[in-house]
């Protein structure tokens, strides 16, 4: 990738659920958007629609994952609010038992979904098509979104804000340093830092890295974080300087 731009902004909301692809009745939920989540959110701030059937696109050209494939965008995440998360039941729609129509269902079935409670992060692009860094950089700081965006589920609706654009360098170092994004463990050859205090906290997820149009993930990785938002100490030559914000790497 030629840019040496890095596009910042924060995202969040009262709540948030980014649903773990290995649950099922009892929805857990990942501690940050995971990358195909983030690609999303810039569709609907861009108003890039999805399928308008299944597999039947309006625009080919302008299909989501193909769009901004890890070739033309990197995407790097870091917790701002400490995790916490919460267990709240739905009633969801009993679908099981056939009705007349959608709105004749009166079946419901409780389901507890776990959810992310006052999820605040910091999202971190580097584009190749620089007039899509600006469309939604303009958009951004307009405070303007084609569609509502949303935190994993529609009744979680987020608030962006715009933060920066600034230059973005690479960070070559032999030693470990400090990262302040979700890292993708495959960058890294497992070689951290830990520190084990009890004012740190770590967790790790295996989760979807890129999707293909289809929906099919065409990538899986295992992806570390502090989940109270601190820096994690790592040996990687996969390092990015964003200027005025600190050490990131990219999922």
């Amino acid at each position: 990738m030629n840019s040496d731009k890095i596009l910042i902004f924060d995202v969040g909301s009262e709540y948030g659920h980014f649903r773990k692809y290995n649950t099922t009745t009892s929805p857990l939920t990942y501690s940050f958007p995971p990358r195909p989540a983030v690609i999303g959110l810039i569709g609907s701030i861009l108003g890039i629609e999805r399928e308008v059937a299944p597999g039947v696109y309006e625009h080919p050209d302008r299909i989501l994952p193909e769009l901004f494939s890890k070739k033309k965008l990197q995407v790097a995440v870091q917790i701002m609010n400490p995790v916490k998360k919460a267990n709240i039941a739905f009633n969801l729609l009993d679908t099981e038992k056939t009705a007349a129509s959608f709105f004749n269902i009166k079946q419901r079935t409780q389901i507890e979904f776990e959810l992310l409670k006052n999820p605040l992060f910091r999202i971190f692009l580097c584009f190749e098509n620089q007039k899509m860094a600006t469309d939604l950089s303009n958009r951004l700081k307009a405070n303007q979104s084609f569609f509502t965006p949303y935190l994993g589920l529609s009744q979680f609706t987020a608030t962006t804000q715009f933060v920066d654009l600034v230059k973005m360098s690479e960070v070559i170092q032999e030693g470990f340093i400090d990262v302040i994004s979700a890292i993708n463990t495959k960058k890294t050859e497992y070689e951290f830092d830990f520190d084990y205090s009890e004012n740190f906290k770590y967790t790790s997820d295996t989760m979807p890295i890129e999707l293909s149009k289809d929906r099919i993930v065409q990538e899986y990785a295992e992806v570390i974080v502090e989940s109270t938002g601190k820096p994690v100490r790592v040996k990687s030559s996969h390092v990015h300087h964003a200027e005025g914000h600190g050490n990131i790497i990219f999922l």
